[in-house]
């Protein structure tokens, strides 16, 4: 009789998983599914461009120069006795600032002094002599060589008096240069001698002292391509009525009174002006450029000779012009744009292509239109193609 056959529980092992888990799965169905929550669009500021007339311009770096700068020299030898100043404080002209020993030359204006006297006894004299024996010459007591004589020496007497009171003058000359004065206006540099320092005042190799300075106006040098040059004049010299022909208006610049605008580097624009006072008579052939000068107003004593400065320079005439703030212009792996809300509200980022600064907004040379409602708050929010909420706003720099 044939033995039954053992069958595996496996397979039943594995109906029964199977059948638990589509249970289970049955079961996930019928649960309820959350609603999907759809967020507002986000606010955003929008401001419409500003319309006005500006006139270009070029922006160039430079350097501050004083118009006054004097090294201060001693014009005669001795010891520093006496320093009047404290270093980089305000002097005006003929302020004292050093004295030197000045006893060797009240000694040598004494002895100037007295020999003036001396000459002057001597020519007294002998101008006496000669009123004396001049009627005598007639009459035969004294001869016309011996009163000749004396009048040849009465004359070398007033020679000598001439010469005398020239030392003295000199030795008077001396003593008043034993103390140092300001020769101009302006700041005063770091002493380079102390007290009781022997000094040189002669010709070639006098010690220098110190440094004054100039404070207002200032020089500002910069150099300037020539087109900028010659399109930035060329309005100046048609507004001239006496700009004729033969240059005079070129070499009389300063008179032409062509606006310059500088900023220092903590400055925010270009707040100080002032007017084109020289342009050099060459250009240079290797660069193209010209060297330019500006001079300004330093009423606040900001700028010092040397510093590092922005220069502009109107180019060319006024021109209709869109502007916009600094914030509204994103970059977007070097393009510039800016995002423009539609009528719909919906985000079109804008390619433009910003230049100079003026009254504190960015001029739009193109990529916008006069009527566009450009977002300034809230640009990092603006992506392209969404819906947003706008609020209008002026545009403010």
């Amino acid at each position: 009789m044939p033995k039954p056959r053992r069958v595996s529980p496996e397979p039943r092992t594995a109906f029964v998983w199977m059948a638990i888990a589509l249970a289970a799965l049955a079961g996930g169905c019928g649960r309820p599914t959350r609603p999907v929550v759809e967020l507002p669009p986000p606010e955003v500021t929008v401001a419409r461009p500003v319309a006005r007339e500006v006139t270009e311009r070029v922006e160039f770096t430079g350097n501050a120069l004083a118009v006054e700068s004097v090294e201060i020299k001693p014009r005669i030898s001795g010891f520093i006795t006496k320093v009047h100043f404290v270093d980089g404080q305000d002097v005006k002209a003929g302020d004292p600032l050093f004295d030197i020993d000045d006893r060797p030359s009240v000694i040598a204006r004494d002895k100037a002094a007295a020999e003036v006297d001396r000459h002057v006894a001597e020519l007294k004299e002998l101008e006496s002599e000669v009123v004396r024996n001049e009627p005598l010459v007639p009459r035969g007591v004294v001869t016309r060589e011996q009163f000749e004589i004396l009048v040849a020496k009465r004359d070398m007497a007033k020679a000598m008096l001439a010469a005398a009171r020239a030392a003295l003058a000199q030795a008077e000359l001396d003593l008043a240069f034993c103390r140092v004065t300001a020769p101009i206006d302006g700041r005063i540099g770091a002493r380079r001698v102390n007290v009781g320092d022997l000094v040189s005042g002669a010709a070639g190799s006098a010690t220098p002292l110190t440094v004054v300075v100039g404070t207002s106006p200032m020089y500002v040098s910069f150099d300037a391509d020539e087109r900028s040059v010659l399109i930035a004049r060329a309005p100046a010299i048609a507004d001239r009525k006496d700009a004729g022909a033969d240059g005079t208006a070129w070499r009389d610049i300063k008179s032409l009174a062509i606006p310059v605008e500088i900023a220092l580097v903590t400055d925010e624009g270009f707040p100080r002006r002032g007017v084109l006072d020289f342009i050099d008579v060459a250009a240079k052939a290797a660069t193209g450029t010209i060297r330019c000068r500006a001079v300004f107003d330093n009423p606040d004593r900001l700028i010092a000779p040397g510093m590092f400065v922005r220069v502009r320079l109107p180019f060319g005439d006024p021109a209709a012009a869109l502007l916009v703030a600094d914030r509204a212009i994103g970059t977007d792996q070097g393009r510039r744009y800016v995002a423009v809300v539609g009528a719909d509200d919906r985000v079109a980022h804008r390619t433009v292509t910003p230049t100079f600064l003026d009254g504190g907004l960015r001029v739009i040379a193109a990529g916008l239109e006069p009527g566009d409602r450009v977002v300034v708050g809230g640009l990092q929010r603006a992506r392209e193609g969404i819906v947003v909420r706008p609020t209008e706003v002026a545009m403010e720099r």
